[in-house]
């Protein structure tokens, strides 16, 4: 019999981007935790979002970095290439806003983050779409094995292509890969 791990939110891994934490950060140290995320796939240290080269010059004051490769050259900040790219709130504010949706269990509206964050309302929910919109994206690497689904309240309908509410579910679901002639 397979031993259940705890819950994800009861880990380390889920205290490690804390509201409180982040509302402590200077401006310099939330660009350094945004880059750290941002980066992660390369131990922090950035790379050109264009070609992938790991050689970078950095551009100090500007908060910005200029790929090394002579076939690219591009200038580049934490944020190019993401649905945070030109953005207007601070770093620290960005992270608020990510700490704040992934911590909500059931989601969060865009007037409480808009309270949360003292923002417009218009902002908050431009920035909530922005992060919906990278979780809706089709993955490269597609779910396959056995997946535990924590909770959820929807159902794709593939004749209409829209999501629809069906109830709570919780469970380990065999995921298996469509095939094309369905």
């Amino acid at each position: 019999m397979e031993a259940k791990s705890q819950h994800f939110l009861l880990s380390a891994e889920a205290r490690a981007l804390s509201t409180k934490r982040i509302h402590r950060l200077s401006d310099e140290e939330a660009f350094a935790e945004f880059v750290a995320i941002r980066f992660s796939e390369n131990g922090g240290a950035p790379f050109c979002p264009w070609c992938g080269h790991r050689e970078v010059y950095a551009i100090t004051t500007r908060k910005k970095w200029k790929c090394a490769a002579a076939a690219c050259r591009r200038q580049f900040s934490a944020t190019s290439r993401t649905n945070f790219a030109s953005r207007k709130l601070p770093f620290r504010d960005l992270l608020l806003l990510v700490a704040h949706f992934i911590n909500a269990l059931k989601g969060i509206s865009a007037i409480r983050l808009s309270h949360e964050l003292e923002v417009s309302y218009k902002t908050a929910f431009v920035r909530l779409h922005k992060l919906r919109e990278v979780l809706s994206v089709q993955q490269e690497n597609p779910l396959r094995g056995k997946v535990e689904i924590d909770g959820g309240i929807l159902e794709v309908m593939p004749d209409l292509k829209t999501i629809a509410p069906v109830g709570s579910i919780a469970g380990v679901f065999p995921i298996e890969q469509a095939s094309d002639n369905a």
